[in-house]
């Protein structure tokens, strides 16, 4: 937030004006969940439960011999019970965002079943300590393969081209993040951008330069931020979906 725009920074963090959530965000929300309790439903059915509190009816449903197959149905009704509509303006855009998430958790469904996986954690919190500096963060999920691990980080919005993605300073911070929590080398972190027509995979990797480079460019916003550093950035892409273009003098939407 802080790179997108400080004063978005201000508003949020260190004034804590409130804004309410937009459909948007609260689609992409629901997808999250949705696909964290699917992982969730993929360790228990290894006998890996990481059950969470929303998901004991349907591991308690396991447990009673009625098994839970792992099917794009299975999928399917996971969302249904995960999709909020109350913060869509109308019914029918409600009922469009529910049949657009059908669509993209169909097309998940078909990027997941075309290979097995292992999956070692959803959501997995984590917190990192750079001299003076703390980050805390949560990885969507993490793979294992044979020679360490991999994250993948879910998308809802456009897809990042290769360049952008392997440059991305968020990966860089969750190579580190799974080096600290499981102590093996990531081999893999990918984007993964779900759309209505297919599944788009972005796959990076950090090497130790890069990821040298991402504690010295972490350290220098966080010295900006310590400063109070708040001077805006505006522009049509910044401002278009900030919650404060209302209140901000120098917004460019």
């Amino acid at each position: 937030m802080y790179r997108r725009c400080p004063r978005q920074y201000e508003f949020a963090v260190r004034k804590k004006l409130p804004w309410g959530i937009s459909p948007a965000e609260s689609f992409g929300a629901s997808v999250h969940n949705a696909l964290k309790k699917w992982g969730e439903l993929e360790r228990a059915s290894s006998g890996k439960s990481q059950a969470s509190s929303g998901q004991q009816e349907l591991f308690a449903a396991e447990k009673r011999g009625e098994g839970i197959e792992l099917t794009e149905e299975t999928l399917l009704k996971i969302w249904s019970g995960c999709f909020s509509p109350e913060v869509f303006a109308t019914r029918l855009e409600a009922d469009f965002a529910r049949a657009r998430g059908d669509t993209l958790l169909r097309q998940f469904f078909a990027w997941w079943v075309r290979s097995p996986r292992q999956v070692v954690a959803v959501e997995k919190s984590f917190s990192l300590s750079l001299d003076d500096l703390k980050l805390t963060g949560r990885l969507d999920r993490v793979e294992q393969l044979d020679d360490g691990v991999a994250i993948i980080d879910f998308k809802t919005g456009e897809p990042k081209e290769q360049d952008a993605v392997d440059s991305d300073l968020q990966l860089s911070v969750y190579a580190l993040a799974a080096k600290e929590l499981f102590d093996v080398s990531c081999r893999g972190l990918t984007l993964l951008f779900l759309n209505e027509d297919e599944v788009i995979e972005r796959t990076t990797q950090r090497t130790e330069g890069q990821l040298k480079d991402a504690v010295r460019q972490m350290h220098a916003i966080g010295e900006r931020i310590e400063s109070k550093d708040f001077h805006p950035t505006p522009g049509k892409a910044v401002c278009r979906h900030c919650p404060y273009r209302g209140v901000c003098d120098v917004a460019a939407v």
